[in-house]
């Protein structure tokens, strides 16, 4: 007799005419338990199962109790799982690939910083897309053509945000169900089942890198996900988790839904960035004014400052939006950098005030801290560097480096990148020395 089969003897040995229910109940879990346990030989249970269970006289109770046992047994030798069919990660990517259309809700949260909003978002493919926003917000997102577009509707304010991305596309996105149809079957690790809404489901695991760590729970009759998980990790920090659920393949929307036209009486503001081919250049002061649609500041030259410049160059940070730099040299060796541009308003950067205060002047100025400071002052410096290479030498980029954000009383703001550490006395002298440009000076 095999250690299994003995191991099972003894327990049904337990059960007798005198044995109470809870005890029955107690010694088939312990009956469970080793079937659970791997066994190399577990196979050749299954034909002696029933003369073990055979040879005892047991309670009617207990009787049903092992009936129920073996045929559990019996669909666990001939499925592989009591919970359900296997799934092959294969077969998941396979079924995938079946489906270009997928609409899905996407929840993202960070450990610090703003939070971003809750969305339903239709994946039409690649290209195109609709979010529907928990604030109510509508974002039409199209990639097709040669110059990209986004459109952003409040139909509680009747208010359009048009975004042109001038030479963009087309260009297809790479989300994150196209990320998990390139995971291959070897490097992705099983992770068993879970229960959820009276479904059993599946899980898998892939880590591409040290940055990224995907969860997918999949459903074992569809093999399509049910929920996805999406870690990112900045040396070996959880910074920010997406979850992906509630999803419906091959949704049925009609096409106007993804109309990037206005609907009649909508106020439009429209924002150009250009992904053209683009120089970095100086630029006089008036000349910024003209480029942006809201208040544009020039530095006023205090006793400390040997030097300043004033650049249009690309965002740094991505977004590809025309930026406007003024590069200041300090007496003590330090270099800043403002930069203003479109998008830095407080109806963009509503998550300023939730950052540290580090002070307020007294016509109203206020400077906040930034979260991630010492990485965004990095590119605003090293762009610097690139656009006039004599003003600032990438060689020399500090690690006392920090970005804070300066408020003016108006709502526009400007990003203030420091090389080295500044005194708060110099901070606020440098945020009281910013005067609006005239654009007809």
């Amino acid at each position: 007799m095999r250690p299994t089969e003995k191991k099972i003897e003894n327990l049904i040995q337990n059960f007798n005419d005198q044995t109470r229910p809870e005890l029955d109940r107690k010694i088939l879990a312990d009956c469970y338990n080793e079937l659970d346990t791997p066994q190399s030989s577990a196979p050749s249970l299954r034909p002696t199962l029933w003369r073990i269970i055979m040879k005892y006289p047991v309670t009617k109770y207990a009787a049903a109790a092992i009936v129920i046992l073996a045929v559990l047994v019996g669909i666990n030798w001939i499925t592989g799982s009591i919970d359900g069919a296997s799934v092959a990660w294969a077969q998941v990517v396979e079924q995938l690939n079946h489906h270009e259309k997928y609409k899905c809700r996407q929840r993202v949260v960070r450990e610090e910083g703003p939070q971003q909003p809750t969305m339903n978002v239709y994946h039409m493919n690649l290209s195109l897309r609709r979010q529907e926003v928990e604030d109510g917000s509508i974002h039409i997102i199209d990639m097709r053509g040669t110059d990209a577009i986004t459109i952003e509707l409040y139909p509680d304010q009747k208010k359009a945000v048009v975004t042109k991305l001038l030479g963009f596309g087309p260009k297809k996105d790479p989300d994150i169900i196209d990320m998990v149809k390139q995971f291959e079957q070897e490097s992705t690790e099983k992770l068993g089942t879970k229960k959820q809404d009276g479904k059993i489901l599946q899980g898998f695991r892939h880590q591409p890198n040290a940055n990224n760590d995907f969860t997918v729970w999949v459903d074992p009759e569809t093999k399509l996900p049910v929920e996805i998980e999406l870690k990112h990790l900045i040396d070996g920090q959880l910074r920010q988790t997406i979850f992906l659920d509630e999803f419906e393949f091959d949704f049925d929307l009609e096409p106007s839904a993804f109309s990037t036209d206005i609907p009649d009486g909508y106020a439009i503001e429209t924002i150009t960035q250009d992904y053209r081919p683009f120089e970095p250049t100086e630029i006089a002061p008036e000349n910024v004014q003209k480029n942006l649609s809201h208040t544009a500041y020039t530095v006023i030259t205090l006793p400390w400052m040997n030097q300043i410049c004033a650049i249009e160059t690309i965002d740094p940070l991505g977004s590809r939006a025309k930026v406007y730099m003024t590069g200041i040299h300090v007496d003590d060796g330090n270099v800043i950098v403002i930069v203003q541009g479109d998008y830095y308003d407080m109806n963009r950067m509503v998550w300023i005030p939730q950052q540290q205060l580090l002070l307020e002047t007294d016509n109203d100025i206020k400077l906040y801290s930034h979260p991630n400071g010492a990485i965004y002052a990095e590119h605003f410096l090293t762009s610097l560097a690139q656009a006039s290479p004599a003003f600032f030498d990438a060689k020399n980029l500090s690690e006392e480096r920090f970005t804070a954000m300066i408020v003016m009383p108006n709502g526009v703001v400007l990003s203030l990148s420091a090389n080295k550490k500044m005194s708060l006395d110099r901070l606020k002298e440098l945020a009281e020395s910013f005067a609006e440009i005239d654009a007809g000076q």
